[in-house]
């Protein structure tokens, strides 16, 4: 039987491939997948040493360490312990007083266009799981929200998406001075290739993507 000596950095690349476009899902050439893209970062490892890393027996030096974080789109502290700051306690706080008042700002738009907004209930599991914001009925096609307000200022300002929200529609809230909002839709695609992948979500730039605007929910998104 083989000794699991490392089980936390296994479930930590296994975590980093999920989602990512690029990763072959499993026994689809994922390890050989590994190898080549190390080998363009002047890092040489056979398909049994990637195996073993994410087997949990061994973990890769610092050199594919870092690779690999790059690789995989990912911090590398956190990647390589576990501990990274991730996303700060501030930024967590920060993030959830200001969505608050998107998750309000977007609802009143919606009612005002004729839809049906509706806040989920206390006991609603899966908008707890899926960090569902809001459901709206707009020309009759129900929709399911997570609302993420962008932090930041200038060309400094992000996103701060969980992975659970994947499956919704996400909509990056920009407030451009005192009474201008602008909406945006966050696309899963772009999300992924665009955002920094951490354990507990992305970190998506703005950066002049074009992302598409919503100017109405008078019609269907």
């Amino acid at each position: 039987m083989k000794k699991i000596t490392h089980p936390d950095f296994a479930k930590r690349i296994e975590r980093a491939c999920d989602g990512n476009p690029d990763v072959p899902p499993l026994n689809h050439g994922r390890l050989g997948w590994f190898v080549e893209q190390l080998d363009k970062h002047a890092v040489e490892v056979t398909q049994e040493t990637v195996r073993k890393w994410f087997h949990g027996e061994t973990r890769p030096r610092h050199k594919a360490m870092t690779a690999l974080a790059q690789i995989l789109k990912v911090d590398e502290g956190w990647f390589s312990s576990g501990k990274s700051p991730e996303f700060s306690e501030t930024q967590r706080k920060q993030n959830n007083v200001v969505a608050g008042g998107a998750v309000n700002a977007v609802a009143g738009f919606i009612q005002m266009d004729g839809g049906h907004p509706a806040f989920p209930m206390e006991e609603d599991r899966e908008a707890e799981s899926k960090k569902i914001h809001l459901y709206a009925i707009i020309r009759g096609a129900k929709y399911s929200f997570h609302i993420s307000p962008a932090l930041g200022e200038g060309d400094g300002r992000h996103f701060l998406v969980p992975h659970e929200a994947e499956g919704t529609i996400v909509l990056g809230i920009i407030r451009d001075g005192p009474f201008s909002v602008r909406i945006l839709e966050l696309d899963w695609d772009t999300i992924r290739a665009a955002g920094t992948r951490k354990s507990t979500g992305f970190d998506v730039p703005l950066d002049g993507r074009q992302w598409r605007e919503i100017t109405s929910f008078a019609e269907r998104i």
